[in-house]
């Protein structure tokens, strides 16, 4: 009887504390959905303001129908392009691409294999190429005297460069003058600048609208391959001399203006 008498207790006190975690963890679970429930009602708040201060379609200013810098700076290079071509016509062969923005020279016509001196019979041809430069690209620069004055350039594009880029084939030279094909690219269009320059010297003086110098060199070896062929006539066009014309980009008054549109347009 005293064993069934002390055993009644210890259930009842088992009981309580299992009731006891149940109303505990009950609170709890109340508790969290009712915090759901108030973070999705301040959400809800959120969006409905958000919605109602963005700007509708019919409050953001139209696009100015005017061409854009850009457009005004592509359209200059492809002028600046044909305009050297149509000087050069017959007199020396060039291929232009207005997409990317070169001139190419075939660099067989200018070089021998493995040199970086220029045939003897290259150098007439690199003169008539300095005098089309001379002409045009100071209506594109700024330029040390007034030559650019009588252009007639009716777009606002403006260079920013003109690189001179050599490139080889990928026939491998190891000389003691040249380590590399990047070498040889680099001495190339070193001495394609310097013919230019001697024929015309005012090209080395030109600078852009921030009083920089114009024209700089760079060589790329065999890396920037045209032809992907293999063929004799493949390697012979990755043997060139490139004239890379570099645009001004849009200045910030552009991005200031887009900015104080689109904020104009909030705030209304």
């Amino acid at each position: 009887m005293r064993a069934g008498m002390t055993a009644s207790p210890r259930r009842a006190l088992a009981n309580r504390g299992d009731q006891a975690g149940h109303d505990y963890f009950a609170s709890m679970t109340d508790l969290m959905l009712g915090l759901v429930f108030v973070f999705i009602i301040v959400l809800m708040v959120l969006a409905f303001d958000q919605q109602q201060s963005a700007p509708t379609v019919a409050q953001i200013p139209p696009i100015s129908p005017t061409p854009s810098a850009v457009s005004e700076a592509n359209a200059a290079r492809s002028d600046l392009l044909r305009s050297i071509a149509k000087i050069l016509d017959d007199a020396l062969p060039v291929t232009i691409d207005e997409e990317t923005g070169t001139l190419q020279l075939g660099g067989d016509i200018l070089f021998p294999t493995g040199s970086a001196d220029a045939y003897p019979e290259a150098l007439p041809k690199l003169r008539r190429l300095a005098a089309a430069l001379d002409k045009v690209l100071p209506c594109y620069a700024t330029a040390g005297d007034t030559s650019a004055n009588a252009c007639s350039n009716p777009h606002k594009g403006r260079l920013d460069a003109v690189f001179i880029e050599g490139h080889t084939d990928t026939t491998p030279i190891h000389t003691a003058r040249f380590q590399n094909n990047w070498d040889l690219s680099a001495a190339r269009a070193s001495a394609t600048f310097a013919q230019l320059a001697a024929s015309f010297p005012a090209l080395a003086t030109l600078k852009n609208d921030r009083n920089e110098a114009l024209m700089g060199v760079s060589g790329y070896g065999d890396l920037r391959p045209i032809d992907m062929s293999g063929t004799a006539a493949g390697l012979q066009r990755n043997r060139r001399i490139e004239l890379r014309f570099i645009m001004e980009t849009p200045g910030s008054p552009d991005v200031t203006g887009l900015v104080e549109g689109v904020n104009a347009a909030r705030t209304r």
